[in-house]
């Protein structure tokens, strides 16, 4: 049995415009949804995007050294580094455009 699955072509002008707005109103923000493996520790965020919070299964983390999770910047983009690879759950992120 063959099973086909077509998404439809997506209109990115509207996505960009729609960023661009927000942008200029000064409300640029966007959750995005990663999924914890039990191994992977590091999660790469888009570029321009910059986390403002993160949560794991649920649960808000802290940011910091000695604490749940860190952040690096290499000039280019954000990445997540945990303490402890999250488990086999959706991590979200809570991000801030960063232009």
């Amino acid at each position: 049995m063959t099973v086909y699955i077509e998404k439809p072509a997506q209109n990115l002008r509207e996505e960009l415009s729609a960023l661009r707005a927000k942008v200029a109103a000064g409300v640029a923000q966007e959750a995005f949804w990663l999924s914890g493996t039990g191994a992977q520790t590091a999660f790469a965020l888009p570029r321009g995007w910059k986390p403002k919070f993160v949560y794991v299964d649920g649960a808000l983390r802290r940011p910091g050294t000695g604490e749940d999770y860190t952040v690096i910047f290499d000039g280019f983009i954000h990445t997540i580094t945990f303490a402890v690879a999250p488990a086999n759950v959706d991590v979200g992120v809570i991000c801030v455009w960063e232009a």
